[in-house]
C-alpha cells in the first residue's frame, strides 16, 4: 500500500496555523527589513566586543542565542512602543525627535571622543537617525513601528546573525589562520615540524609573525591589509559553500519535520510569543502584559544582578548555582541551575526529556565500569567527551545513525525532492518553500562539492575529503535534529569530525598535509556550540505561517543577516585585535583554541593507524542507536527517547542535565494534577525565566559598558 498525506490533510497542514498573521493588514514593510539589517549588524560587532573588551557574558554562545532573544525583547518592549508613540502625530513625533537629539548631544558633546569602533555610538546614532526619520512619516500618518510579519522577519535575520558572529565562526576565523606563526617557537617545535605540511593558500602571515595582531598597533601602526586579502577571499568561497548547502538541507527537510513528523522546534516559542503578542491597535506587547511572566522573570533577574552587584561590591551576597555531589567511584553529578535552560526544558516532551536525563546518568556508570575494566583510549580530544575518548567514539557512532535513520524515515520525501528536481513527480511539492526544491538539491551537492574541492586542492586526498565533509555534515544533520525535537538549548557533538576522521582512521591514511587541512577544520567543525543549520532550521519554522511572497522575502533577509554577520562580526575583531592586540582579548579564542589545534596536528603528524578499538566502540554505539530508534518505532510504550543517548557523556550535559531533570519533573506534576489546561496556562512563567536571564545578562552588559567594569559575566549557558 502506497503511504502518502492525503490531498485535504495536505491543505489542511498548509492553512492551520494562519491565525498568527490573520488579523494582520500589512505584511512585510521595508521598516522590518531596515531594522532587521541594522539589529544584525549591531549584534555582529556587540556580541564580540561583549566578550573580548568588556569580557561579560556571552550572547551567541549556543542554540539559546540570548542575544537575538535580547535585542528582541528590547525591540518589542521598547523600540516598537517608543515608535507607536511617536507616530501618534506631529506633536509626538517633534518631542521624541527632540528628547532623543538632546539626549545624544548632551552625552557626546562636545564630539572630541566619537569611537566609531563603539556599539554605544552606533547604536545611540541609530536611535537618533530614526528619530528624525519619524518626523516626515509622523506628518503623513505613517509610523515606525513594526507588525507581526515585520517582527518574524528581524528575530529570523538575528537567529542566521547568532549563528557567525561568535563561538559559530568569526571569533575563531582570525586567530586560527594567524596563531600558526605568531605562537611558532622552538620549544613546540611547528615551524620545524608543521610549516613543511602547511596548505598553500588559506594562512595569513604578514612576514613579521603577525605580530601586530597579537600586540596591537595602539591605533597608530600600519596594518597589512595586502596580508589578509587571499587567505580571506579561500576562506570565503568555503565558507559561502557551507552555509549554502546548511540552508539548502534546512529547506530540503523542512516539510518532513514540520508537518510529516510534526517536530517541535521548542526553541522558538519565546520568540514566537513575543511576535503573537504584538497587536495592531494595541500600545504594549501583550507577552508584557502577563503577571506570571513577570512573576518568572524576576527569578533570574534579581539572582543574577546580585552576583553581578558581587563584582562591584564583594559584600553583596549572591546565590550558589552550582553544586557537585559524589555518584560512583570517580565520577560526580555536576548539579546547576541555568533559568534559560529550565524554561527551554519546560517546553520539552516528557519522554524526550526523560530519555536526556536518564542517558546521562546511565553513562556516568558506564565511564566508571570502563575506568574499572582498564579499558582505555590513548586518544586525546579537545572537545566532546574528553574524559572517555571511547564514550565519544560510542556517542558519534549513534549521532551518525540519528542522522542516516532520519534519511531513511525520510526516504519517500526525499525521492519526491529528487523526483522534483529533475522535473518529474508531483510539480506543486515546492510550491511552499522558500527555495525550490531544485535550486535546493543543486545547492546542496554544490556546496557540498565545493568544500571537497577546496580540502582536496589544498592538499587532503579526496576520499578523506569526501569521507570528512560527509561525516560533519551528518554530524549538523543530527544535532540540528535534536534541536529541532528536542529543544537543547546548549548541546554539541559527543566527537568532532576532525578528530573522529583524524584519529579514527589513522594519520598514515589521512596524511601530514591532511591532519593539519582537517585540524584548521576546527574553525567552522569543532568546538561549535552554534551553527547555521540549526538556527536556519528554527527560522523556517518562524515563517512557516507566512504566504509564499513572504516567505521569500524572509529568506532573502536571512542570507543578507548571513553576510551581514560575518562582516561585521569580521570587522570588529580584526579592528580589536589591531588596536588592543589580540592577546589582550578574549585568551580563549587568541590562544587556547588554535595552540590546542596545532598541537593536536603536530601529535599526529607520526605514522598512527586505524583505531580499531575506538571505531569498535562506534560500530556499537551505532548498533545501541539502531535498537533504540527501532525500539521506539516498534513499541509506543517504549520510555526513553533515543535522542538521549548520543549526547548522554557529552561534557555540556553535566551542565544541561539537572535544568532537564527539574523542569521534566515540575511539567509531570503539572499535567498530572493540573491537566493540560494548567500546562498551558504556566508556560508564560517559564518563559519569564528564558527572557529574564537573557535580560540580565543584557542589561549587565550595557551597565558594565558604561561603567567600565570587566569580567562580569552572570550566567554563561
Amino acid at each position: 500500500m502506497k503511504k502518502e498525506i492525503p490531498e485535504f490533510y495536505r491543505r489542511y497542514l498548509q492553512t492551520r496555523q494562519q491565525s498568527l498573521l490573520a488579523d494582520q493588514a500589512q505584511g512585510l514593510t521595508w521598516r522590518g527589513l531596515g531594522l532587521g539589517c541594522f539589529l544584525s549588524f549591531f549584534l555582529a560587532i556587540g556580541d564580540p566586543y561583549g566578550n573580548m573588551i568588556i569580557r561579560g557574558s556571552y550572547m551567541a554562545l549556543d542554540f539559546s542565542t540570548p542575544g537575538a532573544l535580547f535585542l528582541f525583547l528590547v525591540l518589542t518592549g521598547l523600540l516598537n512602543l517608543f515608535f507607536k508613540l511617536a507616530g501618534r502625530g506631529k506633536t509626538a513625533s517633534l518631542v521624541f525627535a527632540g528628547l532623543v537629539c538632546l539626549a545624544w548631544v548632551w552625552h557626546y558633546w562636545p564630539f572630541t571622543h566619537l569611537d566609531p569602533y563603539s556599539p554605544g555610538l552606533i547604536f545611540s546614532s541609530f536611535l537618533l537617525g530614526c528619530a528624525l526619520l519619524n518626523l516626515p512619516l509622523a506628518w503623513r500618518g505613517a509610523t515606525l513601528a513594526l507588525n507581526r510579519a515585520d517582527l518574524i522577519l528581524v528575530y529570523a535575520m538575528l537567529l542566521m546573525v547568532s549563528a557567525v558572529c561568535s563561538m559559530g565562526l568569526s571569533e575563531q576565523l582570525l586567530p586560527m589562520i594567524t596563531a600558526l606563526f605568531y605562537y611558532a617557537s622552538p620549544q613546540n617545535k611547528w615551524q620545524e615540524k608543521l610549516f613543511p605540511h602547511l596548505p598553500a593558500k588559506g594562512l595569513v602571515d604578514d612576514g613579521q609573525g603577525n605580530r601586530a595582531f597579537y600586540e596591537g598597533t595602539g591605533g597608530a601602526g600600519h596594518i597589512p591589509y595586502a596580508a589578509w586579502a587571499e587567505p580571506l577571499l579561500w576562506w570565503g568561497f568555503f565558507l559561502g559553500c557551507l552555509y549554502l548547502s546548511m540552508v539548502c538541507i534546512a529547506v530540503i527537510l523542512r516539510r518532513q519535520w514540520m508537518e510529516r513528523e510534526r517536530l517541535p522546534y521548542p526553541i522558538t516559542q519565546a520568540g514566537l510569543a513575543l511576535v503573537r503578542g504584538e497587536q495592531e491597535g494595541q500600545l504594549v506587547n501583550r507577552f508584557f502584559l502577563q503577571p506570571a511572566m513577570w512573576a518568572g522573570l524576576a527569578f533570574p533577574l534579581v539572582i543574577g544582578s546580585l552576583q553581578g552587584l558581587q563584582r562591584y561590591f564583594p559584600a553583596t551576597p549572591a546565590l550558589r548555582l552550582q553544586w557537585q555531589l559524589p555518584l560512583v567511584g570517580q565520577q560526580f553529578l555536576q548539579v546547576s541551575i541555568s533559568f534559560a535552560m529550565l524554561g527551554f526544558s519546560y517546553l520539552i516532551n516528557t519522554s524526550i526529556a526523560t530519555g536526556i536525563w536518564v542517558f546521562h546518568l546511565f553513562s556516568k556508570f558506564e565511564k566508571e565500569a570502563l575506568f574499572l575494566a582498564g579499558m582505555r583510549s590513548e586518544v586525546k580530544l579537545m572537545y566532546g567527551v574528553s574524559d572517555a575518548p571511547l564514550l565519544a567514539y560510542q556517542g558519534v557512532g549513534g549521532l551518525l545513525i540519528l542522522a542516516l535513520g532520519g534519511l531513511w524515515v525520510a526516504r519517500e520525501h526525499l525521492l519526491q525532492v529528487l523526483q522534483r528536481a529533475l522535473g518529474r513527480g508531483n510539480m506543486g511539492i515546492d510550491e511552499g518553500e522558500i527555495l525550490s526544491y531544485r535550486k535546493a538539491l543543486l545547492g546542496t551537492v554544490g556546496g557540498v562539492g565545493g568544500m571537497v574541492l577546496w580540502l582536496w586542492y589544498l592538499g587532503t586526498p579526496l576520499w578523506i575529503s569526501l569521507v570528512f565533509v560527509g561525516a560533519a555534515m551528518l554530524i549538523f544533520v543530527a544535532v540540528t535534529r535534536i534541536v529541532a525535537e528536542a529543544g537543547l538549548a546548549a548541546v554539541r557533538s559527543p566527537m568532532t569530525a576532525p578528530d573522529l576522521v583524524i584519529q579514527g582512521l589513522g594519520s598514515t591514511l589521512v596524511g601530514p598535509t591532511g591532519v593539519v587541512n582537517l585540524s584548521l577544520a576546527y574553525i567552522w567543525a569543532a568546538d561549535i556550540r552554534i551553527f547555521a543549520l540549526a538556527t536556519c532550521a528554527n527560522a523556517l519554522k518562524l515563517v512557516e505561517e507566512m504566504d509564499l511572497r513572504s516567505r521569500r522575502l524572509v529568506f532573502a533577509g536571512m542570507v543578507a543577516a548571513l553576510i551581514i554577520g560575518v562582516g561585521g562580526a569580521v570587522w570588529m575583531i580584526f579592528e580589536m585585535a589591531y588596536r588592543h592586540g589580540g592577546v589582550n582579548l578574549n585568551p580563549w579564542f587568541f590562544n587556547g583554541a588554535p595552540r590546542g589545534a596545532y598541537d593536536n596536528a603536530l601529535s599526529h603528524l607520526a605514522a598512527q593507524g586505524v583505531d580499531w578499538l575506538g571505531l569498535g566502540f562506534l560500530g556499537g554505539g551505532a548498533g545501541v542507536m539502531g535498537l533504540l530508534l527501532w525500539a521506539r518505532q516498534r513499541y509506543p510504550w517504549w520510555p526513553l527517547h533515543p535522542l538521549g543517548f548520543p549526547i548522554g557523556a557529552e561534557s555540556m550535559m553535566d551542565y544541561v542535565w539537572f535544568n532537564v531533570f527539574l523542569a521534566w519533573l515540575i511539567k509531570g506534576a503539572v499535567l498530572r494534577y493540573g491537566g493540560a489546561g494548567q500546562y498551558q496556562r504556566s508556560q508564560p512563567f517559564f518563559l519569564g525565566l528564558i527572557a529574564g536571564q537573557v535580560l540580565c545578562n543584557g542589561l549587565w552588559l550595557c551597565i558594565d559598558y558604561f561603567t567600565g567594569k570587566v569580567g562580569n559575566s552572570i550566567f554563561w549557558i
